[in-house]
């Protein structure tokens, strides 16, 4: 249930770990993900305490920053207790939009959460191509943190994509197919060629 990320430097929403108003200064460090639950982080104060379960909503990069609600930052609760967290090295300080319910704001890449089932029985969504989702974690232009699934972000750049696309010009579709390509048509039951020579 539990996962490293890459250490963020961040400001805990001080009420939702105490009875204080104003901002906590942290180091967000790892992940929490509970099947139908939203993300919950791992920081530790710089007063020494260290909490679990943080949602995604009481952080932010920059001190003083307003909030987001939780169902801004987060669409999707998480699909099982088994995230793997990933960072994508060609998405490392990419800028994005981010579309989150109501409202888009420019972004920046910081890593990506997917789950595996969290057993071979109750697999839920994560083996449904048109239902799994990974929540890429976005740190906004405004200090919040998002986690989106990969429809909800415009990636820009300098030297590929430009300033200005917009994917829904391009009629991009939902993927719902899954692809293997072991079939009886490739048949090496009885080869003992290395190759498979023939067949």
């Amino acid at each position: 249930m539990n996962a490293d990320i890459p250490t963020l430097k961040v400001f805990v929403r001080s009420h939702f770990i105490s009875d204080r108003i104003g901002y906590d200064e942290a180091y967000a460090f790892g992940i929490q993900s509970v099947k139908g639950r939203a993300l919950g982080f791992h920081v530790m104060t710089k007063h020494g305490a260290h909490y679990r379960n943080v949602p995604i909503h009481a952080l932010t990069t920059q001190d003083g920053e307003a909030g987001r609600s939780l169902h801004q930052c987060q669409l999707w609760d998480c699909f099982s207790s088994k995230p793997v967290v990933h960072v994508f090295d060609y998405l490392v300080n990419h800028q994005a939009k981010c579309a989150m319910r109501g409202s888009e704001e420019g972004g920046t890449y910081l890593f990506t959460v997917d789950w595996l089932p969290d057993d071979n029985v109750r697999t839920g969504f994560v083996l449904q191509p048109d239902q799994n989702k990974c929540a890429h974690v976005m740190e906004l232009d405004s200090g919040n943190i998002v986690a989106l699934p990969t429809n909800r972000i415009v990636w820009l750049d300098g030297y590929f994509i430009g300033k200005s696309p917009d994917p829904r010009m391009q009629r991009y579709r939902t993927q719902s197919d899954v692809y293997q390509c072991e079939d009886y048509l490739f048949d090496v039951s009885k080869a003992e060629e290395y190759m498979y020579e023939g067949k």
